[in-house]
């Protein structure tokens, strides 16, 4: 008798360890959300710092392009930005919901990232035609 007490209290804390998580739809509206501003906060100081680096290529007299690390800075910026924008969306929601113990609804939680980020990158391209940058 003895010998199954001592299973049965050693069985108990990996019973707790492994019990199952929660499916939380409206934290995984929340934590997209506000991870996604917390990469838009990321991206763009680090578009900023990026784009103050960026000097357009220069040519000689001869139409020898001078080449600089500075000349190829905005598409470097633009794939840093980019990758920090993914990771928000698609990879700082689950680290959340892993230490909070909550599993993202796998209904709307990889599209729900991919709706927003168009929609950022949507609104962008339009504000800048109207901005005329484009």
């Amino acid at each position: 008798m003895h010998d199954t007490d001592s299973q049965t209290q050693a069985g108990a804390p990996e019973q707790d360890a492994g019990a199952p998580l929660e499916i939380d739809r409206g934290f995984t509206y929340r934590v997209t959300i506000a991870s996604l501003i917390v990469g838009v906060l990321l991206a763009g100081i680090a578009a900023l710092i990026l784009f103050s680096l960026t000097r357009p290529l220069t040519a000689d007299e001869q139409g020898n392009v001078n080449w600089s690390i500075s000349g190829i800075l905005f598409p470097v910026s633009a794939v840093i930005v980019g990758s920090i924008l993914f990771w928000s969306v698609f990879g700082l929601p689950l680290r959340v919901a892993r230490r909070r113990g909550v599993i993202l609804d796998p209904e709307i939680y990889p599209w729900i990232g991919a709706v927003l980020l168009t929609a950022l990158f949507s609104g962008a391209f339009l504000l800048a035609m109207l901005l005329g940058v484009i």
